[in-house]
């Protein structure tokens, strides 16, 4: 057998490293120093295994080691920057060299120390399983992130030919899980059965195979692997004004799971991932510059802070669930109509449809919603679910908001109070007051102009801040903010808009949702919408158009709201994902499985195992039937035939009762060891023997080699329990280890 501390015993190490190393240096170098990267890794191996036969002290390894590394970057550095070594040798041939001692050293420089101290340490062992885990998480971070186009030299590959390329990863994730088993029998002397390693492979192949996606997802989300799923299920209590109205719906999300509605509380350092692919049916540019997707609504103050309408007759325009046929969204006013006296639109219709990339309670929609369809999923694998929206759009600017009263005609006095409630403080008043200073003094008296004064007053005056502590559940997010430093974020900002508006008698709310700037969406027609865009923005009633955005932007800014900008590739693909209709065929010859390599992979199976069972059933009964046939020969066979089978056919009889001569010993060393138990067995190997060995002397007759064997299963079978008869009769390959 071969040793384990045998080169062969390292080659899952080896392939695993080179997988690591390679993966690595193909988004940092050129060809060549990648061939010299996986050739350091192999070389290191080899190296290692050649210095353990050495008592060499590890600190010296590790100096040599890094004495090396440091000349390779000093040479490459010099050669590099010497203008005289360029002008002979050229810049593509210095640099290919160059790159490829940097990559070929700095392999062979880290792991060959490592893995000599490995062999001595555990330590060790942790600190190269932790370079494995980093190298690969560095490199499928950004896949597992949600960009699903990362790493392109791999992706672009299976998208080009329709494949997803999740299963991809996760079969190579098993593959390297189940060559990291091998390779860690290698690792220790310690004695062990190979029955646990092969459970724990059957386990990965069977988890690769026949995990759901949705379980998948489920375990990405209990981990917190999926850029922040899992610290949805650890968010605290509602903490300022903003989560005001959002109690019920963080237990919604308790309720329903993992739902993640937008969450525009503090949010820095979060992990930004795709929440949803909005997709456009016709070309469109805000007024205001900002894509604004309305999901809740906070306008019942309830004598300390603002929280969502529970009474449902107020913001009927929000809270409809996901459709399952068209929904008409209640609107008091159309803004898509011409207004009494005027010909002019100032808005029209616009559609879109929306695919969630992540759970959501309910629906949110491009502002303002006026109908709600269900829609297909386009792909079950990357999307939640589907619907589409049709929204009325304005086209017109503030500016000509200025002629236009406030509140609805159709308002009752008790919904005039709902919108324009506000904390009796004297402060605000006069922050209001200081406000109007700002405008000329034929505008003053005008509300609209008024509200804008506010704005521009607030985009002055205040910080965007993120940093700012959290606040506590019943703390009043306003008072603190607006009289404090006035640093803050999205929800501060619209809680003291609102509170300034209606000082004013200007009807107003919050409105929580998802806000995505239109130099975002680039020349396409999609809106990739991320955690970090989810937003809080006030809003007043203008009559004739409904809830317009009135959204406070300070000129001030410690923290931005979200610096990572989108990444068109990613979401030009999501986009034309969305838009794909399922169920029908990619091209006339679509790829095996639909795509799915685990999909193509259990079907194989399945097809795989309903063909071998037949091919069992007969390699059962033509077992059987050669079991038969050895005890039955005797009876048939020749005279010259007879000794031998005769003598095998009684060793079968004997491995049926669990007694096998083992390799190496003689058929006079084992009839002597079962003597005391079957004693006509020796005379059965002295006729067999002398068969054999001198075929002149006469045999005996077919009645006495079946006497003889008789006895044998007689005396042998004596003591022997039931049921292990019935196991060696019934064991189709008893018979395998006869000789």
């Amino acid at each position: 057998m071969t040793s384990r501390n045998s080169i062969w015993w390292k080659l899952p190490g080896v392939v695993i490293w080179m997988a690591a190393v390679g993966l690595l240096a193909v988004g940092y170098t050129s060809k060549a120093g990648i061939l010299f990267a996986l050739s350091g890794v192999v070389s290191a191996f080899a190296l290692a295994n050649w210095l353990e036969s050495f008592s060499l002290r590890l600190s010296r390894v590790w100096l040599c080691a890094g004495l090396a590394m440091g000349f390779t970057v000093l040479l490459s550095s010099f050669l590099r920057g010497n203008s005289g070594v360029v002008a002979v040798f050229g810049s593509e041939a210095i640099y290919a060299f160059t790159e490829s001692t940097n990559w070929f050293m700095g392999v062979l420089c880290w792991l060959v120390p490592v893995l000599l101290s490995a062999k001595r340490y555990s330590l060790f062992l942790t600190l190269e399983a932790a370079s494995l885990v980093g190298i690969f998480s560095s490199i499928l971070a950004a896949h597992r992130d949600g960009s699903i186009h990362r790493p392109f030299f791999l992706t672009d590959w299976l998208l080009e030919r329709n494949y997803d390329p999740m299963p991809f990863f996760l079969g190579a994730g098993a593959l390297l899980g189940i060559m990291l088993v091998v390779w860690m029998l290698s690792r220790s002397t310690a004695k062990r059965t190979l029955l646990d390693p092969a459970l724990l492979i059957a386990m990965i192949v069977a988890l690769f195979l026949f995990l759901p996606d949705g379980k998948l997802r489920q375990l990405s989300a209990f981990a917190g692997g999926e850029g922040g799923k899992g610290d949805q299920s650890k968010k605290e209590k509602p903490h300022h004004g903003g989560q005001g109205g959002k109690g019920d719906q963080k237990q919604d999300q308790e309720n329903q799971g993992q739902n993640q509605d937008p969450d525009p509380s503090n949010g820095e350092g979060r992990k930004s991932f795709p929440v949803a692919v909005v997709s456009l049916h016709d070309d469109y540019k805000p007024p205001y510059g900002t894509f604004y997707f309305r999901q809740d609504t906070l306008s019942n103050y309830n004598g300390r802070r603002l929280v969502r309408d529970a009474s449902g007759k107020l913001d009927t325009d929000v809270g409809m669930p996901f459709p399952a046929e068209a929904i008409e969204v209640p609107l008091r006013d159309r803004a898509d109509l011409p207004s009494a006296g005027s010909r002019e639109r100032v808005a029209h219709r616009l559609r879109t449809t929306v695919a969630l990339m992540t759970p959501h309670s309910k629906p949110f929609g491009l502002i303002d919603v006026a109908k709600l369809e269900p829609a297909p999923n386009p792909d079950a694998k990357r999307f939640e679910r589907a619907y589409k929206v049709e929204s009325i759009v304005l086209d017109a600017d503030f500016g000509t908001l200025l002629n236009r009263s406030l509140g609805s005609e159709k308002w009752s006095p008790e919904m005039w109070q709902h919108y324009t409630e506000v904390p009796e403080d004297p402060r605000y008043r006069e922050i209001t007051e200081k406000a109007k200073l700002l405008l000329p003094a034929h505008l003053r008296g005008i509300p609209i102009a008024q509200a804008l004064a506010v704005k521009f007053w607030m985009d002055k005056n205040t910080t965007y801040n993120l940093k700012v502590p959290k606040l506590d559940e019943d703390a009043d997010p306003v008072a603190n903010f607006l009289f404090g430093d006035r640093n803050g974020y999205c929800v501060h900002l619209a809680h003291s808009a609102v509170y300034l508006f209606r000082t004013l008698g200007v009807p107003a709310r919050v409105s929580l949702g998802y806000a995505v700037g239109s130099r975002q969406r680039g020349d396409g027609s999609t809106i990739l919408i991320r955690n970090g865009d989810a937003h809080a923005w006030p809003e007043v009633y203008v009559r004739g158009l409904g809830w317009v955005v009135l959204d406070i932007t300070p000129e001030k800014v410690v923290t931005p709201p979200q610096e990572e900008k989108v990444d068109q590739d990613l979401q030009r693909m999501l986009g034309e994902m969305a838009r794909q209709t399922p169920g029908s065929p990619k091209e006339e010859n679509p790829p095996a499985g639909d795509g799915d390599l685990r999909k193509a992979l259990a079907e194989a199976l399945r097809g795989l195992s309903q063909a071998m069972v037949p091919v069992i059933l007969l390699t059962l009964v033509a077992l059987y039937l050669m079991k038969i046939w050895r005890r039955m020969e005797p009876r048939f066979c020749g005279p010259a035939r007879l000794p031998v089978a005769s003598y095998r056919a009684t060793l079968d009889g004997l491995a049926d009762l669990g007694f096998y001569r083992d390799y190496g010993t003689s058929r006079e060393a084992f009839a002597k060891r079962l003597a005391d138990r079957a004693p006509e067995l020796e005379d059965l190997t002295a006729l067999h023997m002398r068969a054999a060995l001198g075929p002149d002397v006469p045999l005996v007759g077919r009645a006495k080699y079946l006497a003889l064997s008789a006895a044998v299963a007689r005396q042998a079978g004596k003591g022997i329990q039931w049921w292990r008869r019935a196991l060696g009769v019934l064991h189709p390959l008893s018979w395998w280890k006869v000789s």
